[in-house]
């Protein structure tokens, strides 16, 4: 093994054989990692070095200003924090020479910044003494806290009828008094909050005289806060303005003129120039570490010879400060109209357009072990098309404009290369993500098989918290053999936006198992909130040994499903419901439910959705545990804007004359809860229906010597 070494005090031009320079400066360590890429990739060419090389990062802070990138030509290579050693890379730029003035009664920096004048730099994002400072916006809306109730609502939408998911557009109506012909309106952004998404339409042009505004992307989605079937709500969407000077009223925040290169920042109480670190970064994606697909480049490559990034790693290192773009994107993939020619606002679900701050692709043995990863403006760790075997473990992840760690490749009619799979994501603390891209998931798999999501920390988000499966309805998909266990969900969702769950499966996914997970306190805008959330199509699941309290609506809810397994789990306090079904159909069983405790109080036992009876082959229940506190259970049923003729309310006497739950018994559980685990009292009737206990104390990072 080959050793060499980075320091913030070495230079590109010696060996990077020391770790300290030499006391006549003529050799020492590399500077940059773009420095010791470079070199190795010379050494290896002259046969100099071959084989695994290890770059211990002594401690200190790197300055990064554009994204170094990897190639397979750097294969078996790891960049390893030197022991005891904290190093940072830092995509910020530290800024300085502050004037100090004043603002309608308030104190004011301001600080003119000639590269952004010069169209040379623009950044929306800035970081103060170590935490994210918001732009000015109006209302005042944060994704968090009370906060996420600062938001405008739409007053009124062209076509009105049409009503269709994908009728999105491009104008709306504000309500009067809401929206003025602001000087930096044209710079601004709106930001919309419906469905399952936030949508950014940028570049608004007001007309005073209608009082309408257009923008220069669409809304993907139709402009109703959420779908009106199973719970009647035709409310048009929330919205808050960013980046408008006009807003900039409040410690905190902070306004970039991109005409005059100016930057205004308010400080918080107690804040001077002296005290006050600010940064504003120079990068979005600090590291791109990629294999060549055969497409990649006009070369002439063997399609079935895919030159694979083998062995790279990143250990123990930070990456701070990186900021966030609107990708473009397309509904095509769901929603061929071609007559729409505007890009759209965001992303069509889980901020799937969005990449990561570091990047793994077309890669093979790659690791990303006990990093951090904060206050960037993307997701946090993206494993993409073509990677195998590839591993994230044991990363702190907060403060990030999307998710998490995201992973997944190609789905059946994409190249072969492009599959994605057999990731191992344990360990991980991922919070208060979805500051930017609201959508962003904790752990995001879409065409993925055989990974493995175990004890992660996954909280204060503002959507799901773990995601796998990426096709809609019943097609075979790459989607099977995942294995997502032992993960602490909590505090998910903020009430920002609405079908969201602590554990969400989309399509077909054979050999997949949710295990042994504790999720709770999870809360959506509108409709959802659920605990696990089987969506379109899932199917061939096994959920067991899951401990669901606290939610929005049920711990445990199906939309459309067919023959997955649900058994001792506990799903405890949901809201709305204990268990539900949106749509039932006929023919096939959602799922068997059985040995589960269901522990309210709740407004309902089980409940259906907008089509079907859910009494009627939705579950096939049995063996349960239902128990509500006085013993008295709340009634089964359906909205009351169900379509059809299913009843608004089923008594026990029915559910069971209907063929459910004959063998479950009507009694108390008798659990203790803890903060960690819950427990079951030796003589709980529950044991006696056949449940099987779990420890929950497990779920969660695990010390680094009890990592498998």
């Amino acid at each position: 093994m080959h050793v060499f070494h980075l320091s913030p005090k070495g230079n590109d031009k010696w060996s990077g054989c020391f770790a300290r320079p030499a006391r006549n400066h003529r050799d020492g360590p590399w500077a940059t990692l773009a420095g010791a890429r470079d070199h190795l990739r010379a050494l290896r060419t002259a046969g100099k070095v071959t084989g695994p090389v290890t770059v211990l990062v002594q401690d200190g802070r790197y300055a990064l200003t554009e994204t170094v990138a990897f190639n397979q030509h750097d294969s078996h290579t790891h960049f390893t924090a030197a022991p005891r050693a904290q190093p940072v890379f830092d995509g910020g730029e530290l800024l300085t020479g502050w004037k100090v003035g004043e603002r309608n009664g308030r104190t004011e920096w301001t600080l003119d910044l000639p590269e952004v004048a010069a169209d040379r730099w623009y950044f929306r994002s800035l970081f103060v003494n170590g935490r994210r400072a918001p732009r000015a916006r109006l209302p005042k809306f944060a994704p968090e806290g009370k906060a996420v109730h600062n938001v405008f609502h739409i007053g009124a939408i062209k076509h009105p009828d049409k009503t269709g998911l994908f009728d999105g557009h491009d104008s709306f109506q504000p309500k009067p008094g809401d929206v003025q012909n602001w000087a930096s309106l044209p710079d601004a952004d709106f930001v919309l909050l419906h469905y399952w998404v936030e949508e950014r339409l940028p570049r608004p042009q007001f007309n005073p005289r209608t009082g309408w505004l257009r923008f220069a992307r669409r809304s993907a989605f139709n402009l109703y806060e959420a779908s009106s079937a199973a719970y009647g709500n035709r409310a048009l969407a929330r919205y808050y303005i960013d980046n408008l000077f006009e807003a900039l009223t409040e410690p905190g925040e902070w306004y970039l003129n991109r005409e005059t290169g100016r930057l205004y920042y308010l400080p918080r109480p107690g804040e001077t120039p002296a005290n006050t670190a600010i940064y504003a970064p120079r990068v979005q994606t600090f590291v791109r570490a990629s294999g060549q697909f055969f497409n990649d480049t006009i070369e002439a490559l063997d399609p079935n010879a895919t030159p694979l990034l083998r062995g790279f790693a990143l250990s123990g290192l930070t990456f701070r400060h990186g900021d966030w773009f609107s990708p473009l994107t397309s509904n095509q993939q769901f929603h061929p109209d071609y007559s729409q020619e505007l890009p759209l606002g965001g992303s069509l679900q889980a901020a799937h357009a969005t990449p990561g701050a570091v990047i793994i692709r077309a890669a093979r043995d790659c690791v990303v072990r006990d990093c951090t990863v904060e206050h960037v403006g993307l997701y946090g760790i993206e494993f993409s098309e073509g990677c195998r075997d590839c591993t994230a473990v044991g990363n702190h992840l907060h403060d990030l404009g999307a998710g998490g760690i995201r992973g997944g490749g190609t789905d059946f009619d994409g190249h072969l290369d492009g599959r994605t799979g057999h990731l191992t994501i344990t360990d991980n603390i991922i919070h208060h993500i979805g500051r930017i891209f609201h959508q962003g998931v904790g752990v995001f798999l879409g065409h993925a098989f055989d990974c493995l999501v175990a004890h992660n920390h996954i909280h204060h988000a503002c959507y799901t918290g773990i995601s796998t499966g990426w096709t809609w309805g019943f097609r075979e998909t790459p989607s099977r053999n995942n294995v997502i266990e032992h993960n602490l969900i909590h505090d998910i969702g903020a009430g920002i936006l609405s079908d969201m769950g602590g554990i969400y499966t989309l399509g077909v996914q054979p050999g997949t198992i949710v295990r042994g997970n504790h999720l709770h306190h999870i809360w959506s805008h509108d409709y959802g909130g659920w605990g696990i959330y089987l969506d379109e199509g899932t199917s061939h699941l096994i959920v067991e040994h899951n401990l669901v309290h606290d939610t929005k609506d049920a711990p445990f809810n199906i939309h459309y499903a067919r023959e997955n397994v649900v058994r001792h789990n506990i799903f405890a306090r949901g809201q709305n419901a204990l268990a539900s079904v949106s749509r039932v159909e006929p023919g096939h069983f959602s799922a068997t439910f059985v040995h589960n405790i269901l522990l309210g109080p709740s407004n309902r036992l089980y409940y259906g959705g907008y089509k079907g009876d859910v009494s009627q082959g939705a579950l096939e229940a049995n063996a349960n545990c239902l128990w509500s506190p006085g013993g008295t259970l709340p009634p089964s049923g359906h909205p009351k804007t169900h379509p059809g003729k299913a009843p608004f309310q089923i008594s026990l006497t029915r559910w069971r004359r209907a063929g459910h739950d004959q063998t479950s018994l009507i009694a108390d559980p008798k659990i203790t809860e803890g903060r960690k685990t819950w427990r079951l009292a030796k003589n709980s009737p529950a044991l006696k229906l056949g449940f099987k206990p779990w420890d929950w104390s497990k779920c969660g990072p695990r010390p680094k010597a009890q990592r498998s």
